[in-house]
């Protein structure tokens, strides 16, 4: 009876640790939930930095958020593979548009299947030089590919939310 006794406290801890994370989780937890959840996760993270490495002006860690044949589709310009959408980072920067200007991404909706993904945001821009206002609205349709273990942007389409005609 000891022998079985010492193997079931250990036993009895797992089975309570995986009731309890049934609980917390939903009572629907699977391995594929986790895994879906962190990737997620690390979209999110994906998406966030793309504003940040603007802001910062760090055109290599930009770019590197995408695959090597990458497709950016937006009003400001257009790109196809990591080293032009480079040079169209730098292009912009050299010329002043992002000039005093802070990105920002709000709510993404964010599907996983597999290694590739999709996920749809809403970005806007702050003006932070001539005064504090938001300077421009829009949204971000994205296809990610996950790359050795990472996701990258695979395919990019930025749209401007326009405005209300003056006489609304």
């Amino acid at each position: 009876m000891k022998t079985i006794r010492r193997a079931s406290g250990p036993l009895i801890g797992v089975l309570a640790g995986a009731v309890a994370a049934g609980v917390l989780l939903g009572g629907n937890a699977t391995a594929t939930e986790s895994d879906t959840t962190h990737d997620r996760v690390a979209i999110r993270e994906v998406i966030d930095r793309h504003q940040m490495y603007i802001d910062l002006k760090d055109a290599d860690a930009y770019a590197n958020l995408y695959t090597k044949d990458a497709s950016y589709r937006s009003p400001f310009g257009s790109a196809d593979g990591r080293s032009e959408i480079k040079a169209m980072f730098t292009d912009l920067a050299d010329k002043g548009f992002t000039k005093g200007k802070r990105h920002m991404t709000g709510p993404a909706m964010i599907e996983v299947n597999g290694t590739t993904a999709t996920a749809r945001s809403w970005y806007w821009v702050a003006e932070t030089e001539k005064e504090h206002a938001v300077y421009a609205t829009g949204t971000y349709t994205d296809k990610l590919r996950k790359v050795n273990g990472q996701w990258e942007i695979a395919q990019r389409v930025q749209t401007l939310d326009q405005l209300a005609p003056a006489s609304q």
